[in-house]
């Protein structure tokens, strides 16, 4: 398992340019002796599936693309670092190890899904839903701390543009800075009740890109600002408010949008519910979803990414538990 870890770390697999490891993946399923198919995604880019049995009753799932920039693979003591060692090629390691140990004792009702582009708009996953299997269940992969999530909350991300008259700032009279017409809006947006949920608490809004202008003594013409929302009440209470807050002259965009999630719950797990999305959503159509896999979201993207051995170890017992009770 870590051997196999350190190779996925080392190999660079940003969204969109998941290729080189998409044909790791293939070669090396295939001598384990998977049969794998590939899925396209469009160009240089697929799903993997990989099953031994032409009726895989469970689909062990999670992504082959990581957030840029690359970080190397090292290990220290207990734990291995690098992009992607926690999110999420510490979840594939550890979805192969747990297909071994069932395979070891003669459980073959499983698969393997690993799908492309979940770190941007979950467009493998869109399209791993079309897939033709015979799946009662898929267990997605991500990093719960090794913790089976009960609920997770809804994603909505957006782009928002403003666009303002130009001319010189020695002069304002008359004219619209596109910058200052978006801090307003943004700002507005703060102190906005964007719905709450029981389980899930509060909807939460952040603001991750702000771009425009042309120099400092410049009246913006145009200015952009990217975002999410962390959706614990639903997508449309949100896109309801948004039409009533954004005002004229500013344009919205939805990029893509996933309502909250009650996921499956099993006997004999430790729980928890996360503001993080997943493919959940998406994937519903290949059956019922459970979340569960090692390492903490806290260290996912960052420079110190990182997961422990130990971590790695119980996720495969955990795995395996899983599919002997679906099973």
């Amino acid at each position: 398992m870590l051997k196999l870890l350190e190779q996925l770390v080392q190999i660079p697999s940003p969204t969109g340019q998941e290729y080189a490891i998409g044909q790791f993946l293939t070669h090396y399923l295939d001598q384990k002796g998977f049969h794998v198919i590939q899925q396209s995604v469009g160009e240089k880019r697929y799903n993997l599936l990989a099953t031994t049995s032409s009726n895989p009753h469970i689909l062990f799932c999670t992504h082959l693309d990581v957030v840029p920039p690359h970080i190397p693979f090292h290990k220290e003591g207990n734990r291995i670092f690098g992009r992607g060692a926690c999110d999420a090629k510490g979840q594939i390691a550890a979805i192969v190890a747990a297909g071994d140990r069932l395979l070891a004792e003669h459980i073959d009702g499983f698969g393997f899904l690993f799908v492309v582009g979940e770190e941007k708009d979950s467009d493998g996953a869109k399209k791993a839903a079309a897939l033709k299997t015979s799946s009662r269940y898929v267990v997605i992969c991500e990093p719960t701390d090794n913790k089976l999530v009960t609920g997770q909350k809804g994603t909505l991300v957006f782009k928002i543009s403003a666009r303002g008259s130009g001319g010189h700032s020695c002069s304002p009279e008359n004219k619209t800075s596109a910058i200052h017409q978006l801090l307003a809006c943004l700002y507005d947006w703060q102190d906005v009740d964007w719905g709450a949920d029981p389980v899930l608490g509060r909807s939460t809004v952040n603001i991750g890109t702000i771009t425009g202008g042309t120099g400092i003594n410049i009246i913006a013409e145009t200015a952009t600002a990217e975002g999410i929302f962390r959706v614990a009440s639903s997508v449309q209470y949100i896109k309801e408010k948004l039409q009533q807050l954004v005002p004229t002259g500013i344009e919205l965009e939805i990029r893509s949008e996933s309502d909250p999630q009650k996921l499956l719950s099993l006997p004999g797990f430790d729980t928890a519910v996360v503001a993080f999305g997943t493919d959940a959503s998406y994937l519903r159509p290949l059956g019922e979803i459970a979340l569960l896999g090692p390492g903490s979201i806290t260290v996912a993207h960052s420079a110190d990414e990182h997961i422990s051995i130990t971590e790695l170890n119980k996720a495969v017992e955990l795995l395996v538990k899983i599919a002997k009770q679906l099973i």
